[in-house]
């Protein structure tokens, strides 16, 4: 059975609080800071996402809390990485 309503972690860190949504409707994933949007995925780029990060179970299509909280600790310490200049 699909759910109507979003998958959603909400996490703190660094005094920011972040959240992770994911709509098993649309495959839609966002990521947001202080409710803003960050990050923005649609499939199939939402469903390697969570895939990536939380193994092949479901393939990303049907994540759990915990899917969406390893995104979340992964994204964040992409976010928090200085930014290389590559040439």
């Amino acid at each position: 059975m699909v759910r109507t309503d979003p998958r959603r972690v909400t996490a703190q860190v660094d005094g920011r609080l972040i959240c992770a949504e994911y709509s098993e409707q649309t495959g839609q994933l966002c990521l947001r800071q202080d409710g803003a949007l960050v990050r923005e995925w649609f499939p199939p780029h939402s469903w390697i996402a969570i895939a990536s990060v939380a193994g092949a179970r479901h393939w990303g299509t049907r994540p759990t809390d915990d899917d969406l909280r390893a995104l979340l600790r992964n994204e964040m310490t992409l976010l928090r990485s200085p930014q290389r200049d590559v040439s």
